[in-house]
């Protein structure tokens, strides 16, 4: 109460004058005639301050005017009422609680049981709850100091403190039956009709044991077409059409207006034989004048449309779509959209080649050049680079120019790209880490990279004689990956093989030129190297020149510092890019040159050979001896590859034919031999997917070749080709032994890893 009292005297202290005044004392007769309801001692001193408070009047002067601002008085005998009933009946149940609880363990489970019954508490509904709230005796009566007030009915109150908030809850799946529709009297049929029957067992049958509910959920908008889209059926006739001679006259106007200043000019002078035949030739000049102009305005803007992106674009994708039409088969065979059961009873292992279709070049000069390099994109497997140029140094006749032609086989008739050079090419490759730039070597030595992602791109960088002084063909292009993480943010690196025997490596800058240094030199071998015995010829040879010709290059699948180079002595020279100018090993592979050399993609440590003494040969890191030697045809063997998808077959090719080997059934001749086109082959490539052949001959001519007829790829590749290699070395105990020192010779976990 003192605290009342102090509040009442900082009004009085404030900046607008308060002023409290007795209460009338007519009402307070009135308020103590009023019956009051027996109260308990813990009620009568909440009693007692009402009655205080009630006591008071508080106004306030503001703006010279004062203005009652007295709480008004609600009645508190409803809610005393209520608020007495409630704690009494609150304080028998907590007192038969603790009765309860000194009960045995029986009685407290039934209690327990009593309480959640509804014996005690408040249990009362949402709506319920709404409903008295909304619905509250609240008083107001504004004429509080007459004798009778006025009586008020229940008032429905508009502002709910009930705060609701709906959340999405995660997704319950209840029950989930799959309409489906078979022959009935089958086996799907009788099982389909025991899960009706089920179904029906457990909602509308004997096994309805528990509560169904029917409820509507949201469903997706049906989208459908009204009938003015439909396409109105065309009707054809023969029908006769009339024109006037005003439309023909109309027509004829327009045509000889031209005609008009001349013909009016002749129709109009009577003069003299020699005038009309003056007035005649200058018509004539006239006329010649004046289609010359329209030539020349239709011929530039022909040359104006052909210039335009948006033109070449356009008849791009018309090419595909009607190559898409002509080569549908061959595309779906090359995406291996038809495979062949492993249950089908007609399948026949007889290692055949078909065509699928054949990318002819434009020639350009009307010269004929040679396929000189093949190389896929790593990233899309439809899109392959075509160099045109020289693959012979030792030809008669050597092309003024060379091409290079990015293919993709949604359109075989035309190439996506295409880049003229005044010299021919002769290698190319492109980037395996950044797919769309490709790498260019030409016959002069020099080589540069392009982008081939946009069409009208120039030339990224070039070569300059003063960090690439060679001046011979270069043979081949390989992309290094970056060793440390330094240069991370730098374009990888690419090795480029002269003929001279020489590697460079070129980096791109940021400036338009390639920085390039030499990165080895070949030097010729001299006494016996490791690897197969050749016979010395009795007399001395010299060479003229001290540096052995460069025929391939390759990098090493596992370590990306190691590259090895091969030579026309037969030899490969194992090389580091930490170390200029010096082998780590040099192995005698061939007696001549040795044209390719590959890593088996099931193991790091094999690969094999090819070269021009006829040989196909398979060795492995650490055995300077050949595990297997493949011999048919008594020619050079310029290409072999293992196959990307069974791990036991090699594809080598000559001049004239490829020659599909499968070591796992016979080393001693091909399983299958295919003759190519007259023309001679010069190079082939697997596709990314390893069920296409690329051979490219003389003509430029590109023939995609599938690999049909081919043997199941076995479960465990890299077990049978093991296996395989075990069971053709024969007797050779010594090489037996040496092999079973080296041991797991695989990846981990036996995977393949595909270059």
């Amino acid at each position: 109460m003192d605290q009342k009292k102090d509040e009442i005297e900082q009004r009085k202290s404030a900046k607008k004058s308060v002023i409290v005044t007795e209460e009338i004392p007519d009402l307070k007769d009135k308020r103590n005639k009023e019956k009051k309801p027996e109260l308990h001692s813990y009620a009568q001193e909440i009693m007692a301050d009402l009655e205080y408070r009630q006591q008071f009047k508080v106004t306030e002067n503001i703006d010279g005017e004062e203005i009652d601002l007295t709480p008004n008085y609600i009645p508190d005998f409803p809610y005393a009422d209520q608020f007495l009933t409630f704690n009494v009946h609150l304080k028998h149940e907590m007192t038969n609680m603790h009765l309860m609880h000194s009960r045995s363990s029986a009685t407290r489970s039934r209690t327990r049981q009593s309480m959640r019954g509804g014996v005690g508490g408040n249990k009362q509904s949402i709506d319920e709850l709404i409903s008295g709230i909304m619905y509250e005796t609240i008083i107001f009566n504004p004429n509080k100091y007459e004798e009778k007030p006025e009586e008020h009915l229940p008032q429905s109150f508009k502002k709910s403190y009930v705060k609701i908030t709906l959340r999405k809850s995660e997704f319950f799946k209840i029950f989930n039956q799959i309409s489906t529709t078979v022959a009935k009297g089958t086996p799907q049929g009788d099982q389909v009709e025991a899960d009706n029957r089920q179904y029906d067992y457990l909602t509308v049958g004997k096994g309805k044991v528990r509560r169904r509910s029917d409820n509507d959920a949201q469903t997706t908008i049906v989208l459908t077409n009204s009938r003015a889209v439909n396409t109105i059926y065309v009707d054809y006739a023969t029908v006769g059409s009339y024109v006037s001679n005003f439309e023909m006259y109309d027509t004829l106007e327009g045509v000889e207006q031209k005609k008009s200043r001349y013909s009016t000019m002749h129709s109009l002078s009577k003069g003299t034989a020699e005038e009309e035949t003056q007035m005649d030739a200058a018509a004539t000049a006239y006329f010649e004048e004046e289609e010359a102009r329209e030539r020349e305005k239709a011929k530039n803007m022909a040359h104006q449309l052909f210039r335009s992106e948006t033109f070449k674009t356009a008849l791009l994708y018309v090419g595909r779509t009607l190559s898409s039409n002509l080569y549908k088969a061959g595309m779906q065979r090359f995406r291996n959209f038809r495979q062949v059961d492993r249950c089908s009873t007609d399948a026949q292992y007889k290692y055949s080649l078909k065509v699928l279709f054949r990318l002819i070049p434009v020639p350009s000069n009307d010269e004929r050049k040679a396929i000189s390099d093949i190389s896929f994109c790593t990233s899309n497997s439809d899109i392959l680079a075509i160099s045109y140029g020289l693959f012979s140094f030792s030809s008669q006749h050597v092309p003024m120019s060379g091409d290079v032609y990015v293919w993709s086989i949604k359109n075989p008739g035309e190439p996506e790209r295409a880049y003229y050079y005044n010299i021919p090419v002769t290698a190319i490759c492109f980037s395996p880490y950044l797919p769309s730039l490709i790498a260019i070597g030409l016959y002069d030595g020099s080589v540069e990279v392009r982008d081939v992602s946009f069409v009208n791109t120039p030339t990224i960088a070039v070569s300059q004689r003063s960090t690439s002084p060679s001046c011979a063909p270069v043979v081949a292009i390989r992309w290094l990956k970056q060793v440390t993480d330094s240069d991370a943010n730098e374009v990888d690196p690419f090795l480029s093989l002269s003929q001279d025997g020489s590697v460079t490596r070129f980096g791109l800058t940021k400036t338009p030129y390639l920085l390039g240094f030499t990165q080895m030199t070949l030097e010729r071998i001299e006494g016996h190297p490791e690897g197969i015995r050749v016979p010395l010829s009795p007399t001395t040879v010299i060479e003229s020149n001290r540096h052995p010709q460069g025929l391939y290059i390759t990098t090493h699948p596992v370590h990306k510092d190691i590259y090895y180079i091969l030579t026309d002595e037969g030899c490969i020279h194992k090389c580091s890019i930490n170390y200029q100018h010096q082998y780590l090993e040099v192995l005698k592979c061939h007696d001549g040159g040795v044209n390719v050399m590959e890593f088996s993609p099931w193991s790091p440590k094999l690969f094999l050979t090819c070269g021009n003494d006829w040989y196909v040969r398979i060795w492995i890191d650490g055995i300077t001896r050949p595990l297997i030697e493949l011999l048919d045809d008594f020619q050079p063997v310029h290409w072999a590859n293992w196959s990307p998808t069974h791990s036991t077959v090699i594809v080598s090719m000559n001049r004239e034919s490829v020659s599909i080997w499968d070591i796992r059934r016979n080393i001693l001749k091909p399983m299958g031999k295919h003759e190519m086109d007259s023309s001679y082959n010069t190079v082939a490539q697997f596709s990314n997917s390893g069920t296409t052949l690329v051979v490219g001959n003389e003509r430029g001519n590109a023939l995609f070749q599938a690999l049909n007829d081919m043997p199941f790829p076995p479960h465990f590749q890299y077990d049978e080709l093991e296996k395989a290699i075990y069971k053709s070395m024969g007797n050779d105990q010594e090489l037996f032994i040496e092999l079973k020192s080296i041991g797991f010779f695989g990846y981990p976990n036996k995977v393949c890893m595909k270059p």
